[in-house]
């Protein structure tokens, strides 16, 4: 069952156009990422799903039925805002229960919602507290409990993570997971961010110019961009035309011209070129090493072939350095041509 349908949605300011004709459905517990640059225009799709904007055209449907003419208070969605949007004069569980306070839920049956998404959300013990007392990882899960113990048939999260520290941003990634599994709450999730989009959905939609560019499952993203600006996004500037015989993953061969791409840490790297007696000498590249990055974890090393072609290199604890000369290797299963 879809959650949320978007039907050739088109949202403009005056005369500028931020989305253009975009589709979109997201089924009955999954958690789809809206992935893009800042200022691409999701938080605007977000609050025009919530009913705070209205789109120029297209259709709204929530749990199947057009939402388009109700407003925001009675639609089944729920935005949560990047800043939570607390209230300072309640403690958290006022906080957390005022949404059902508006709906006037019992008193008893309350207290038992709170009292369950208080425990999923790791609140327990801070219910009296108020606001000015808690951590910004903690306002955040107080926001995220508000949400959810309205159960929304679409619970919306416009960048929750972006203003907290790296530690907490991960404890509250894996936070939202969890509480996902155990509560089964569709989400739409915005963010900048590639790696979190990666870790947290079972969707990613990559929104650029204003339109989905790509669709699929954090993998297809990643491995297999729609085209080179989505591969670039994912970090991949490694872009190559080929008029070569060239076996793809999928075991088709390539005789004609085509532009391909590689990840950069599938890229394999020689200090010599005694390699080439096991493997065909034509999948080797001779080049030169002009610009070596340590990036942490890997090293970044952008190798210059052929005079002007640059391929870049994701590597552990490489001993390379500038100038140095090197063997390059493309694996032909990782290689992706661009449809």
């Amino acid at each position: 069952m879809r959650q949320l349908e978007l039907q050739n949605l088109t949202i403009r300011y005056g005369e500028t156009t931020i989305i253009r004709d975009l589709s979109l459905s997201i089924k009955n517990g999954e958690i789809v990422s809206l992935l893009g640059p800042s200022g691409a225009g999701k938080t605007t799709i977000l609050k025009t799903i919530a009913g705070l904007l209205q789109p120029t055209a297209g259709q709204i449907l929530i749990n199947n039925i057009s939402v388009n003419h109700l407003p925001a208070e009675k639609r089944d969605a729920v935005l949560i805002f990047q800043k939570p949007l607390l209230f300072p004069f309640l403690n958290v569980a006022q906080n957390i229960g005022f949404g059902l306070k508006m709906q006037k839920i019992g008193q008893r049956e309350a207290e038992r919602k709170i009292g369950r998404i208080v425990e999923i959300t790791e609140l327990a013990g801070l219910n009296s507290r108020k606001i000015h007392q808690l951590s910004g990882g903690q306002q955040q899960r107080v926001a995220l409990a508000r949400g959810l113990v309205l159960e929304p048939a679409i619970l919306l999260l416009d960048e929750p993570l972006s203003n907290l520290d790296a530690e907490l941003r991960q404890q509250m990634r894996e936070l939202i997971q969890t509480v996902q599994r155990q509560t089964e709450t569709t989400m739409l999730f915005v963010t900048h961010d590639q790696s979190e989009a990666l870790a947290i959905s079972d969707r990613v939609c990559l929104l650029l110019d204003g339109s989905l560019r790509q669709t699929g499952s954090p993998e297809e993203l990643f491995y297999s961009p729609a085209d080179p600006e989505v591969a670039r996004f994912f970090g991949c500037d490694n872009i190559f035309t080929t008029t070569g015989s060239f076996r793809q993953q999928s075991g088709d061969f390539h005789n004609d011209q085509k532009l391909f791409t590689i990840r950069p840490e599938d890229v394999e790297i020689y200090s010599t070129d005694q390699h080439r007696e096991t493997v065909s000498p034509q999948q080797f590249f001779e080049g030169t090493i002009t610009g070596v990055v340590f990036e942490g974890r890997l090293t970044r090393l952008t190798v210059t072939v052929t005079g002007e072609e640059h391929v870049t290199v994701l590597c552990r604890r490489p001993s390379f350095h500038i100038g140095q000369t090197v063997w390059l290797r493309m694996p032909e299963d990782r290689i992706h041509f661009f449809p």
